[in-house]
């Protein structure tokens, strides 16, 4: 009896080629086609604009966000974009880039770097309750065989191996930028997949090297029209409650009255979103991206930057040095840890702990405990035990029960201080004290 052509047949096929995945199932849709930003049709019947619809359903945009043709250069993202806070989509900013031949395949990530952990993020959706976003640490391999099927979508922190392989954008390779890498994501997903709206209290250089992105970017100053869930009190980063594909419009009924921009990226282009700005993205297709987190500062100085000479004899910045071209070339305050994002071993040590607290401020003037605690939570989570957090802050302030350090209160620390601040980050203890013999 012949079998009929369909899944059954398939499903028997897949089980007896070798080497063939026995993933069984429907492949997500990979069209890239979808219209933005949406057009707007009136609800009516009394129902708002937009109910139940994603974001963006229910006001217009109020249009692109600024655009420029190449990557800027150090001092040119920080004057024009950065200083005044203004997003940005940059053109064709990854040029004669390997990656962008070598990661078209998922064979080739598989037979590279398919042994390398990373964290990969499922969504489960219950009927009727918002969806839950949950982190998971796999094997690189087991994403790609699984990720076109299942509503996954990957944010790791990037392995040092596949760094290797990816550009260090040219504005941040010197001056201030440089020296405050915070941290390097790569992204991936298939299929139409949509993030949260949020923030990050770090700048944001996000560039697409297969696949389309979608962003919405919003001010942060209409953060409360959201319930936005800050990470710490006046952190300037976190996330809104507010399912993003169905969005209740009597729940949240001021989304009707924010105002937004958008920006759609493609394969070399990359987007800055300076810290702070609200934002959701949508990807489509084979979607492959990474990006960078760089922090705010009080000053800036881009004088170890090169100077030449364009070809129209303007004066012209060539960003870095020759050896600051990969990922991987330069020192980032949390790295990949076997998939786990952690706290880079050299910013434990005395020598450049102070410059981390320092780094950690930004352009805050305090640096208080609830901030600490945030951080230090993340830097400990190897630890099963550990003291607590208000209990190492203690050790580092001069007055007892005092919520706050301020940049000379850092600067000023004593040495003593600092060494028994690295010794709880190394090893999650306090240092033990060893009372000296009194000779009787």
């Amino acid at each position: 009896m012949a079998l009929h052509v369909g899944t059954v047949t398939l499903a028997i096929v897949v089980a007896l080629v070798p080497g063939c995945s026995s993933k069984v199932g429907f492949p997500k849709d990979q069209k890239m086609d979808v219209l933005f930003p949406p057009y707007i049709v009136p609800a009516g019947h009394g129902i708002p604009d937009g109910h139940l619809r994603p974001l963006g359903w229910q006001k217009r945009s109020s249009g692109r966000i600024r655009e420029t043709p190449e990557m800027p250069s150090a001092h040119a993202l920080y004057v024009k974009y950065i200083k005044n806070s203004k997003p940005v989509l940059i053109h064709d900013a990854l040029q004669d880039v390997q990656a962008m031949a070598d990661w078209e395949s998922d064979v080739y990530l598989k037979q590279q770097f398919g042994s390398l952990n990373v964290t990969v993020t499922i969504k489960r959706q219950a009927l009727m309750q918002e969806p839950l976003h949950e982190s998971h640490v796999m094997k690189f391999k087991k994403f790609l065989i699984d990720y076109r099927f299942e509503e996954w979508y990957l944010v790791t922190p990037i392995p040092k191996k596949m760094m290797t392989e990816l550009p260090l954008p040219s504005c941040l390779r010197c001056g201030t930028f440089y020296d405050r890498l915070y941290e390097a994501r790569l992204w991936m997903s298939s299929g139409g997949t949509a993030s949260r709206l949020h923030s990050h209290e770090d700048h944001d250089l996000h560039c697409v090297l297969f696949g389309r992105k979608d962003f919405i970017i919003i001010d942060e100053k209409y953060r409360n029209n959201f319930n936005f869930v800050e990470n710490y009190k006046n952190s300037g980063s976190g996330h809104s409650t507010m399912d993003v594909e169905r969005v209740n419009m009597y729940k949240f009924p001021e989304v009707a009255n924010t105002p937004w921009h958008h920006a759609t990226l493609s394969s070399g282009d990359c987007i800055l979103i300076p810290a702070g700005y609200i934002h959701q993205v949508r990807s489509y297709g084979r979607s492959l991206s990474f990006s960078i987190l760089f922090s705010p500062s009080l000053e800036f100085d881009s004088s170890d930057c090169k100077k030449i000479l364009s070809s129209n004899n303007e004066v012209k910045e060539e960003e870095g040095l020759t050896e600051r071209t990969t990922l991987a070339d330069a020192q980032y305050m949390w790295i990949d840890g076997d998939g786990h994002r952690v706290l880079s071993f050299d910013r434990m040590e005395p020598v450049l702990l102070r410059s981390t607290l320092l780094h950690l401020m930004r352009t805050k003037e305090n640096f208080y405990l609830e901030q600490f605690e945030h951080f230090y939570n993340d830097a400990m989570k190897r630890f099963t035990t550990k003291p607590a957090a208000a209990d190492v802050f203690q050790m580092l302030t001069s007055d007892v029960g005092r919520d706050y350090l301020t940049r000379d209160d850092i600067t000023n620390l004593s040495d003593e201080a600092i060494t028994s601040l690295s010794r709880v980050l190394k090893y999650g203890q306090f240092p033990v004290k060893i009372k000296k013999r009194v000779e009787l």
